[in-house]
């Protein structure tokens, strides 16, 4: 157990569940391309405002020349509309495209959940499954979104601030560089932390959400025992327990933004002042210094924005591993590589031989031992016995629900193990006991078995 779960903590120090998430977007390669152009010339373009601002502080000011400067300012305004659009359609691609992705996302682990063996549904509540499908998805919406379009829209421009900071200077860029590994190693060791609280705080609320999903769908029952106290205190209860663990993921993101931005912007003011003293000794224009500092503050904010992204990603990857545990959940029943064909047409002969079965949740608890029983075609049965007697298990059993510990179910004469589960099922047509009543009209009820 304790090496399982120092596996399942050293999984949780990295992103690496959102890898799961690059199918789904490249399935959208356009999307994918249209916000990556944008967000390139988004980054380009911000990163040449300094270049601008140099030149204007070193020869516009110098030379009094109104002309000149008019011409910069008007260069200015161009590239802020050129930054503009760039962004607007760098928006317009991502979000669309988190959109996208997450919508397929939902339809795949709902459709890969209905294909799951009722044996899953016994030991996990379907409230939780709902929490999965909703609050999860919708934090990994955020992330394939805006935040993964930050995220990579503050590397490239953090990456070519510091590239010209070279180009401007390289004897101040090596104080910055240097300071690097004190602002990013903290941040990854901050970020682990975020990861690990995220996670719990999405757990805890899928377990409120299951509580809430239980009692709401046996409302009749909890209000027939005159019990909503009990009820409603423990879910108070589940909820402020959610609440006290995403709280604590806040104060560990809260102290990750307040250190990063701290140490980035004190760096910045250090390399400010070492830049002062060459400007006063002549050896750098004050346009350059300018330049070197307005490069230093976009690699700095870059840095910044980053740490509050990264703790945002770590949620993220908390959601989609929550998710992929879904889609890694394999059938327990399922269809042999090479299922045999059922007799068409159906005859409708049954027949158990010698089945034993115990429930997943109950081992060593037979439900039935060494049942035999035949059903000959156009025959009426009806099994009688005491509850608990094993009479919904014997129909479980039927409908491959689940398969026998022993013994085999022959249906026309055919082992139900070696037949496809839904072509089993599709020669069958039962009417339950506890009717199940969808959302929809009466008609989508009635013919729910067959549509149309």
């Amino acid at each position: 157990m304790a090496e399982a779960r120092k596996e399942k903590e050293a999984r949780a120090r990295a992103l690496r569940p959102l890898s799961r998430l690059f199918p789904y977007t490249l399935r959208y390669r356009g999307l994918v391309a249209g916000a990556g152009i944008f967000l390139t010339l988004a980054a380009v373009t911000t990163l040449a405002l300094p270049l601008a601002v140099r030149r204007m502080i070193d020869y516009g000011f110098n030379d009094a020349d109104a002309a000149l400067i008019a011409n910069y300012f008007s260069m200015l305004i161009v590239l802020a509309a050129v930054l503009a659009l760039a962004s607007a359609a760098r928006y317009f691609f991502v979000v669309t495209l988190g959109e996208r992705v997450v919508s397929d996302l939902r339809r795949d682990v709902f459709s890969h959940v209905t294909s799951l063996s009722p044996a899953f549904f016994d030991k996990v509540q379907s409230g939780e499954i709902v929490s999965r499908l909703t609050a999860d998805t919708t934090q990994i919406k955020s992330a394939v979104g805006a935040t993964a379009s930050v995220a990579l829209r503050n590397v490239i421009l953090g990456l070519g601030a510091l590239a010209m900071m070279v180009v401007t200077s390289p004897k101040l860029s090596g104080l910055v560089i240097a300071a690097i590994p004190i602002v990013v190693l903290p941040l990854v060791a901050f970020g682990r932390s975020v990861r690990r609280r995220s996670r719990f705080a999405q757990d805890t609320l899928a377990d409120a959400t299951a509580y809430a999903s239980e009692q709401i769908g046996a409302v009749r029952t909890l209000q027939a025992f005159t019990n909503r106290t009990l009820v409603t205190g423990r879910f108070a209860s589940a909820v402020e327990t959610a609440f006290a663990a995403a709280r604590a993921s806040i104060l560990a993101r809260s102290f990750l933004t307040f250190f990063a931005i701290f140490t980035v912007f004190t760096s910045v003011v250090a390399v400010l002042w070492f830049g002062s003293r060459d400007v006063l000794s002549g050896t750098m224009s004050p346009g350059t210094l300018s330049q070197f500092v307005l490069y230093a503050v976009f690699a700095a904010g870059a840095l910044g924005a980053l740490s509050e992204v990264w703790g945002e990603l770590s949620q993220a990857a908390g959601a989609a591993e929550r998710l992929t545990e879904l889609l890694d959940e394999e059938p327990v029943v399922r269809a042999p590589a090479d299922p045999l064909p059922l007799p068409s047409p159906g005859r409708g002969a049954i027949e158990f031989r010698e089945v034993s079965f115990a429930y997943p949740l109950r081992p060593g608890q037979s439900a039935l031992q060494k049942l035999s029983l035949t059903i000959e075609p156009g025959e009426t049965i009806a099994i009688v016995g005491p509850s608990g007697a094993g009479k919904s298990t014997i129909f479980s059993l039927l409908m491959r629900f689940y398969d026998p510990d022993a013994g085999a179910i022959l249906v026309d004469g055919v082992n139900a193990r070696d037949a496809d589960p839904d072509v089993v099922r599709a020669r069958m047509a039962i009417v339950p006991q506890d009717t199940t009543i969808f959302a929809a009209s009466a008609a989508d009820n009635i013919g729910f078995g067959r549509p149309g």
